[in-house]
């Protein structure tokens, strides 16, 4: 009688088939996981490009002028090879971060691009203050980082009669000097790690209802 028991062959397919349905299953969850990742990192991506935009636009949409004249400039700078622009302009959206604070009043506020330091990419800094004077102090410490893992950020500027410009009271063009754009334009692309020569691309326009109006 021939003893009860599996042969070698027998054992050896069953090791093979087990090894097919487990080499399956991995590809379907890495898949899954991989599918996961790729979906979180593109709403933290749009989530992010969400929230500045919409503080940008905030900011924006409360232009103020000071002594019947408004502080809006928009200067090209350079990190490394990259062009940037540095945006100061007065607000009503002053955010008070202290106790001490004054919670509100016509702040400056600047936009600039700084070096990344820990994530790929450059970073965007929000300032605001209450008594700076733009044309004889620096830019303050202590403002905040409204942005990371920026590729680029580019701004068009819009007068009253439609006219575009990339830069805005940044010489001598009497159309501008103490005035405000009509109408914002800004571009922003965020860090794509998939392919760094195609980031991901937001567009938004922010009218500036007070820019036009006529002050005494």
């Amino acid at each position: 009688m021939r003893a009860k028991g599996f042969t070698l062959i027998e054992i050896l397919i069953a090791v093979f088939i087990l090894g097919i349905v487990l080499s399956t299953v991995y590809a379907s969850y890495t898949g899954t996981f991989r599918i996961i990742r790729a979906t979180e990192t593109d709403a933290e991506i749009y989530g992010m490009a969400r929230t500045v935009l919409d503080r940008m636009t905030r900011d924006l949409e409360a232009t103020a002028s000071w002594k019947g004249e408004f502080t809006f400039t928009a200067r090209p700078y350079y990190l490394g090879n990259r062009e940037f622009t540095r945006l100061i302009f007065r607000s009503t959206a002053h955010i008070a971060f202290g106790e001490k604070e004054e919670p509100a009043g016509v702040a400056v506020i600047e936009y600039g691009v700084e070096e990344g330091m820990e994530k790929e990419g450059y970073t965007l800094s929000r300032s605001d203050s209450l008594r700076r004077d733009p044309e004889k102090e620096e830019t303050p410490t202590g403002g905040f980082l409204l942005c990371d893992r920026i590729e680029t950020l580019a701004y068009r500027f819009f007068d009253g009669a439609g006219k575009e410009y990339t830069t805005w009271d940044n010489g001598d063009d009497e159309a501008q000097k103490k005035k405000a754009p009509a109408m914002v334009e800004i571009r922003l692309g965020l860090v794509n790690e998939k392919d760094r020569e195609h980031p991901f691309p937001f567009m938004t326009r922010v009218r500036l209802p007070l820019s036009q109006a006529v002050t005494p």
